[in-house]
C-alpha cells in the first residue's frame, strides 16, 4: 500500500500557517503557544473551529482554485482564445489544457493537495481534544460540544470528498486501485492510501455522524431560527416569530450564521451529493440521496403565533429585472444557498485580484486573467436540441456581463464587484457558495430519471427553467437515460457558471464534453485524474 507523510499545523483563531511536509509547528493562537493552551477553555474550540472555515477559503481551495478559478478551467467552462492581454497566466493555461505535469500547474496542485490536508490534520486535532472533554467545559454545554465536534467531523469529511473527486476516478471509472488516504489520527505520519469505494464509506460514516451531532442544536428553537431563511442564515436577520428575532441582543452569536458552517442542512445536503456519488457501487445510495436531498427542499419550520417557514422551498431572483450589475441584489441567491464561506475580501486585499479576473471595466494597457465564459464554444444556452434560448433564460441575460470596453467578453456576474452600492456588494462579494438547493432538485430529477421516472425527472427540470424565465420553452421528456444526462448536464451548466461544479459533474456522469474540434467525449482518466503529489508516492 502506498503510504504518506504528512505535517500537523494548528489551527489559530484567524489562520493556520502552512509549511513543507517535514515540518512540525504550533502557532500561537490568542497568546497561547500550544495546542494544549489553545484548548484550556471552550472558547479555544470555538475559535479552533472558526480557523478551519476560515482556511478553507483561501485562494489555494475555495476562495479560488475550486470556486471559479482552477476546477472551472478544467471543465473547458472558460474560453482560452483570448488575447495574452486578457489571459497571460501560464498555470491557468495549462489547466485549461488539462496539461497537470505543466511546470507552473504541477505545484499549484500539490500546494492544493496541501492546503487540504492541513486541514484535515487541524480538524483531526480537534477532534481528539474536545473528545475527551466534559461537557461543562462549553458555555452551552452539551450542545455547544455536540455542534463543535460535529462540524469538525464535516469539515474532514467534505475536504477528503473533494480530494477524492480530484485525486481518484470518478466510480464509474473506478480501476480497483488505491488513491487518496483518509486520516482521522493526529498526528499521523503514515495514512495509507484506499480505494475510492473505501474513502466513499469513511466519508458517509463521519458525516452521518456529524449530521446526529449537529441537529442536536439546529432541531431547537434557535437553531430553525438561525436557518430559516437565506437572510437569517447568511446575515443574521431573524424571522417574525422565530426565536431571538425579538432581541437578538441576547442571542450567543456563536450560533448564528449558519450557513457559513456545517449546519445540519449542510451535512445533509453533502450526504446528499456523497450518497449519488456512491450509487454506482451500491443502488440504494441514490434512494438516501434522494431522501435527504427532499428533506431539505421539504423541511418546515415552526415558530410563535402560528408562523410558518419553509426555508429551502421557494427560488427567487431579486435581480430578474435590473439590466445592469451595478443596480442588482442578492446575486448570491442566498435564498436557495445552503452553504458557503466567508471572507472580508477588502480587510484582505483580494478585491484587485479579484477585479483581475472579473472587471468592471477593461482598460488598456492593463493584464487581466479574465474567467470568458466559453457560452458559444460549449454552446451553454443552447439546448441540446439546438434551440438559442439565450434571449429569454435569466442567466444569460442577468448572470452574465460584459465589462466596459471588453468588446465581447462574457463574464459571471456572479463575481461582479459592486463600485458605488458597498454595503450590497460586501453582502454578496464575500459569500463563496458550496451548497445550492438547485441541487438537491437535480439529484432528484437524476433519481427519478435512473427509475425510468422521465416525466417525474423533466417536471422538476421544467419546473426550474421556467423559474429562470423559460416558462413557454419546456424540453420534451426524453426516453433514455443517456438523453437525460445531455439536458440535465447542459442545465448544470448555466447554473454553476463560475461556482467550480461542472468538472465534477461531467466527471461523475462520465458525460460528453465539446472540445475546440467540435467533438463532444467525455474526459479521459488523464484529464479527469489529478496527479497525487510526487513526495505523497514514495
Amino acid at each position: 500500500m502506498k503510504q504518506i507523510k504528512y505535517s500537523i499545523l494548528m489551527a489559530g483563531l484567524l489562520s493556520i500557517m502552512f509549511v513543507s511536509c517535514s515540518d512540525w509547528l504550533d502557532v500561537p493562537v490568542e497568546g497561547r503557544s500550544t495546542s494544549e493552551e489553545l484548548f484550556e477553555t471552550g472558547d479555544g474550540y470555538r475559535s479552533a473551529l472558526h480557523g478551519l472555515y476560515k482556511n478553507m477559503v483561501t485562494d489555494d481551495l475555495y476562495g479560488a482554485n475550486l470556486q471559479f478559478g482552477l476546477v472551472d478551467f478544467f471543465s473547458n467552462q472558460y474560453s482560452l482564445n483570448v488575447p495574452t492581454a486578457d489571459l497571460n497566466s501560464t498555470v491557468l493555461i495549462a489547466a485549461g489544457k488539462r496539461e497537470y505535469s505543466n511546470k507552473d500547474l504541477r505545484p499549484q496542485l500539490d500546494q492544493l493537495w496541501l492546503k487540504a490536508f492541513n486541514i484535515i490534520a487541524s480538524a483531526n486535532n480537534l477532534i481528539q481534544n474536545i473528545e475527551g472533554e466534559g461537557n461543562d467545559k462549553f458555555s452551552q454545554g452539551e450542545i455547544e460540544k455536540n455542534t463543535i465536534l460535529g462540524e469538525a467531523k464535516a469539515v474532514r469529511a467534505f475536504l477528503h470528498f473533494d480530494m477524492l473527486r480530484l485525486f481518484a476516478p470518478a466510480p464509474v471509472n473506478d480501476d480497483g486501485r488505491v488513491y487518496i488516504p483518509y486520516i482521522t489520527d493526529f498526528p499521523n505520519t503514515q495514512a495509507q492510501h484506499i480505494t475510492v469505494k473505501e474513502t466513499l464509506d469513511k466519508i458517509i460514516a463521519d458525516l452521518e455522524e456529524a449530521r446526529a451531532l449537529v441537529k442536536t442544536f439546529d432541531e431547537t428553537p434557535l437553531g430553525l431560527s438561525a436557518s430559516v431563511s437565506g437572510n437569517a442564515r447568511f446575515y443574521n436577520e431573524l424571522s417574525y416569530g422565530m426565536e431571538g428575532a425579538a432581541d437578538k441582543s441576547k442571542v450567543d452569536e456563536f450560533f448564528l450564521g449558519r450557513g457559513y458552517r456545517f449546519s445540519y442542512w449542510a451535512v445533509t445536503a453533502l450526504l446528499a451529493r456523497v450518497y449519488q456519488y456512491n450509487g454506482t457501487y451500491d443502488p440504494t445510495s441514490l434512494d438516501k440521496a434522494k431522501a435527504y436531498a427532499e428533506e431539505i427542499l421539504n423541511a418546515t419550520f415552526s415558530g410563535a403565533q402560528s408562523t410558518t417557514y419553509s426555508p429551502f422551498k421557494d427560488e427567487n431572483f431579486a435581480f430578474s429585472w435590473d439590466e445592469q450589475p451595478e443596480q442588482m441584489r442578492d446575486i448570491r441567491m442566498v435564498g436557495n444557498l445552503i452553504m458557503g464561506l466567508y471572507r472580508d475580501n477588502e480587510m484582505e486585499n483580494k478585491l484587485s485580484t479579484l477585479e483581475a479576473q472579473f472587471p468592471r471595466v477593461k482598460q488598456s494597457p492593463a493584464q487581466y486573467n479574465l474567467c470568458v465564459i466559453n457560452k458559444n464554444g460549449q454552446d451553454i444556452f443552447k439546448t441540446t436540441g439546438g434551440v438559442d434560448e439565450s434571449g429569454t433564460d435569466i442567466r444569460a441575460k442577468r448572470l452574465i456581463y460584459e465589462p466596459s470596453g471588453s468588446y465581447g467578453n462574457p463574464l459571471s456576474t456572479k463575481w461582479y464587484i459592486k463600485e458605488k452600492d458597498t454595503k450590497e456588494r460586501d453582502r454578496t462579494i464575500n459569500i463563496f457558495p458550496l451548497l445550492r438547493t438547485s441541487e438537491m432538485r437535480y439529484i432528484i430529477a437524476e433519481c427519478e430519471a435512473r427509475k425510468n421516472n422521465f416525466a417525474g425527472a423533466y417536471e422538476i427540470l421544467n419546473t426550474m427553467r421556467e423559474k429562470r424565465g423559460l416558462r413557454e420553452y419546456n424540453l420534451p421528456v426524453q426516453n433514455s437515460f443517456d438523453d437525460f444526462v445531455k439536458d440535465l448536464v447542459r442545465e448544470g451548466q448555466r447554473e454553476w457558471i463560475s461556482e467550480g461544479q461542472l468538472f465534477y459533474l461531467y466527471k461523475r456522469l462520465n458525460a460528453g464534453v465539446k472540445r475546440d474540434n467540435g467533438n463532444v467525449v467525455p474526459f479521459t482518466n488523464a484529464e479527469s485524474v489529478l496527479p497525487i503529489p510526487i513526495d505523497e508516492t514514495r
